[in-house]
């Protein structure tokens, strides 16, 4: 088998050095030009125009970290600092806020800001320092010391790449049985249990078997030189199931979820993105995008709210919801889209709620649950619902939507730094974040960084990678963190004494490359 790079790259690979050098180039110049634009007095028209210089100089602090890292030779999208910059931070807050800015993002509860031209630049500030303390964590020696040490004491597990197929797609399928079962208890897709039973929890991380599984098919089908034979019908269950999970789901991220996987799966066998692959990968990303917006948008609109349906009667929801985006024309399609884009990416207004408001409504916390919660969540997380049935949900996002946006119907981002803020206060949020960049640098030196090629170390590595939600609360990052490393680590013993049995038994034999 030919010798496998590490992610990091190399700074000899010029070439492949020069595609994120000059993404980030492009950045800087248009921040340049919007800046010009500001002082010529061209973008005083817009609606919020006051905040455009306020999101240019954010976007400067989001790029910095990438440019040390690019000039150091070590950008790599499977970078945890890197994916969470250019996977939710510039998307959410330099995207989003330029949206609102310009009046392209022009939310409903944007009247809850109760002063928008002192309110919204100090929320681009907040989150400004949240980001600083994100990366200072993770640059901080400690958690790559530590990392780098735990990571020596872990065993090396070598199995050949073939003897994963057959448990990675039993464990794919665990996860999938246990997708369905959940469905037809009408606790999977755009519906919500009313109580949550003692279970949820175990069987919601059992799921999660499903993403592990693909991950590790999609790492050695991409590791391989050349396409064999039995990869075809493992792509075939993969990209199947991916559409169906995601049909199913209701959830308009979900096949940027799968993307990612995928795409992390691609960086870490050691195979680089080149032109071609970076435009191929462009134009999937962005169809990915818009069909997943209408989509899904669409289904919360046929099915109106959250609450559970019957199996049969969630299935002819999915099926007026084709039904509704087939009887739409093209441009109607993609304008609803876009639309619906711009305005999901937009976080700057629901953070610029908790920032306008959280002084305000810290007396009325303690009534909806919501005080102290990230206190609480740290120190109950380690009792498992199943022993403690009555345990509170401390960080409840329809309380905290009810209290903030006069509306428990849905929910909005909080994002870490908006729960910090509200704990907290101003001071907190860079503390917090800096732990969380600790943690990062921890797992990503334990894991990948520096190590040598490792397909179940990738598997627990992503599945710790992509389980931060920088958009949800705060105080369940750290122990969702734990939660998912137990179910990984699971998962990837399952895999590692199945796979130990068939390379015994010798049973994979040569094949011939289809191509």
């Amino acid at each position: 088998m030919r010798e496998i790079r590490t992610q990091n790259y190399s700074p000899s690979l010029a070439g492949d050095r020069m595609l994120p050098g000059l993404a980030l180039m492009l950045g800087s110049i248009v921040c340049t030009a919007l800046a010009l634009m500001y002082v010529q007095g061209v973008l005083e028209a817009f609606p919020h125009h006051y905040l455009i210089p306020w999101v240019i100089g954010l976007g400067a602090v989001f790029i910095l970290p990438s440019l040390l890292l690019w000039h150091k030779g070590r950008f790599s999208f499977a970078d945890p600092l890197i994916f969470a910059t250019w996977s939710y931070f510039f998307p959410a807050f330099c995207l989003g806020g330029f949206f609102l800015a310009v009046g392209w993002s022009d939310p409903i509860y944007i009247n809850l800001v109760r002063d928008p031209e002192s309110d919204l630049p100090f929320t681009i500030l907040i989150l400004g320092l949240g980001f600083i303390g994100l990366a200072l964590g993770y640059f901080l020696p400690v958690g790559q010391r530590v990392g780098r040490y735990l990571g020596s004491k872990l065993p090396e597990a070598k199995r050949s790449d073939q003897s994963y197929i057959i448990p990675s797609l039993t464990l794919l399928s665990i996860g999938a049985i246990i997708t369905v079962s959940e469905f037809t208890l009408s606790k999977f897709g755009f519906q919500r249990a009313e109580e949550i039973s003692s279970y949820d929890g175990i069987l919601f991380l059992t799921q999660q078997f499903w993403f592990q599984g693909s991950f590790i098919l999609w790492l050695i089908i991409f590791r391989a030189e050349k396409l064999k034979l039995y990869f075809v019908p493992v792509m075939a269950i993969l990209i199947g199931s991916s559409i169906t999970k995601s049909i199913f789901a209701g959830n308009r991220g979900m096949m940027i979820q799968i993307f990612a996987l995928i795409v992390l799966a691609y960086i870490l066998s050691g195979r680089q993105f080149k032109a071609k692959q970076m435009a191929i990968g462009g134009g999937i990303l962005i169809v990915i995008l818009i069909s997943g917006m209408i989509f899904g948008t669409t289904l919360r609109m046929v099915k109106g709210d959250e609450s559970q349906l019957q199996a049969g009667e969630y299935i002819e929801k999915i099926g007026q919801t084709f039904e509704e985006v087939g009887g739409s024309s093209s441009v109607e399609s993609l304008e609803f889209g876009a639309s619906s884009l711009v305005g999901r990416m937009d976080i700057v207004s629901t953070v610029g709620v908790v920032v306008s408001n959280y002084e305000l409504l810290k007396p009325y916390e303690d009534a909806y649950g919501l005080d102290n919660n990230i206190f609480n969540e740290l120190s109950t997380f380690f009792i498992p619902r199943v022993l403690w049935p009555e345990k509170p949900t401390a960080s409840d996002p329809r309380r905290y939507s009810d209290l903030y946006f006069n509306t428990g119907e849905t929910s909005f981002a909080i994002t870490p730094i908006g729960d910090l803020l509200r704990n907290f206060g101003p001071i907190g949020v860079p503390i917090g974040m800096l732990v969380i960049g600790i943690f990062i640098r921890l797992f990503y030196s334990a894991l990948v960084e520096l190590q040598l090629p490792s397909i179940w170390r990738y598997s627990i590595y992503i599945m710790l990678l992509t389980c931060i939600s920088y958009e949800g609360f705060y105080g369940t990052i750290i122990p969702t963190l734990f939660r998912f490393l137990i179910t990984a680590s699971v998962g990837i013993l399952f895999v590692l004494i199945i796979a130990k049995r068939i390379d015994k038994a010798g049973f994979f034999k040569p094949q011939k490359a289809l191509l």
